[in-house]
């Protein structure tokens, strides 16, 4: 039992590690980011960080023998390459006229849209729980973006648009992942999203200098690392364990944005953003529970 109880802390603290690996992870690549949106533009910041992204993973996808590009569902993954697309556009625009602490603190309202979508496309059940935690996430959203107290910020627009096309995302990425791998679906992203940069890069796009391509060449390695690290997390521990470590997302932002960009913390954000994210738990909590439950029930009913 000892020996047990060991692994499962050592499982545990490794899932920390990584979920805070993560965040970090995700802080400095925003940080890189808009450190460039004053010297490149959107269309060529987006197609370098995608492109770079792809050059990482591409050994992995040759050493897959192509593999991994074998799908079924090659319409979706256009569908969803173009959401992400768009997504980081408005990513990319918003942290160039934003403060990283509030578009951190906005990025919790993707599971809040998530859930919205889930219940009008997955055609999933509302709930009770869902609907107070919804309610409680908007007015989070409400006092980050502080309507009526202040001029609206064009930032605000752009990333509440970036989120939802995450969102919207992250729902045809759980019908994918019913057939597919998650490396066919982060291949398919990458290719397909570069391809689409491209385009747009042809036309507007600018070429960087050698310090720049340096600054995006990391950045792409960071997001990549980011990514993977929470991949890897959700895979060895409960998503209601790793949950409350996504917070640190808003706390390395404020921490970077105040020491690199001397971005003075705002406390309604803070507030606002602790609101989105308590809502977020809520759900969390409970959609574990409900599927403790439902498992019980499963095994009771075939003993």
């Amino acid at each position: 039992m000892n020996v047990v109880k060991k692994k499962i802390n050592i499982v545990g603290s490794y899932s920390a590690y990584l979920i805070l690996f993560s965040t970090f992870m995700g802080a400095l690549f925003t940080v890189l980011l808009k450190d460039l949106t004053d010297e490149l533009n959107i269309a060529t910041i987006a197609f370098f960080r995608f492109f770079f992204g792809l050059l990482i993973i591409s050994p992995f996808i040759i050493n897959n023998k192509f593999k991994a590009l074998q799908t079924n569902n090659f319409k979706f993954y256009l569908f969803r390459s173009g959401l992400n697309l768009v997504g980081m556009l408005m990513y990319i625009t918003a942290i160039g006229i934003m403060t990283l602490e509030k578009n951190a603190a906005l990025g919790f309202i993707i599971p809040l849209y998530a859930t919205i979508l889930a219940i009008i496309i997955l055609k999933e059940k509302i709930k009770i729980y869902r609907s107070v935690a919804l309610i409680i996430g908007f007015i989070g959203v409400l006092i980050v973006i502080q309507p009526g107290f202040n001029t609206f910020e064009k930032g605000v627009i752009f990333s509440l648009i970036g989120n939802f096309c995450v969102a919207l995302g992250m729902i045809v990425v759980k019908k994918l992942s019913r057939e597919d791998s998650s490396f066919t679906i982060l291949s398919y992203l990458y290719i397909l999203a570069t391809l689409y940069t491209f385009i747009i890069y042809l036309f507007f796009g600018q070429l960087p200098d050698a310090r720049q391509i340096i600054i995006l060449l990391i950045a792409a390695v960071l997001g990549t690392l980011g990514h993977y690290s929470f991949t890897q997390a959700i895979k060895i521990s409960e998503v209601t364990f790793i949950a409350p470590f996504n917070y640190f997302a808003l706390i390395w932002s404020s921490l970077f944005g105040y020491i690199i960009f001397k971005e003075i913390p705002n406390m309604l954000t803070w507030i606002g953003g602790s609101i989105i994210f308590i809502s977020i738990m809520i759900i969390t909590v409970r959609e574990y529970s409900l599927k403790k439950d439902i498992a019980k029930k499963s095994i009771i009913n075939h003993l």
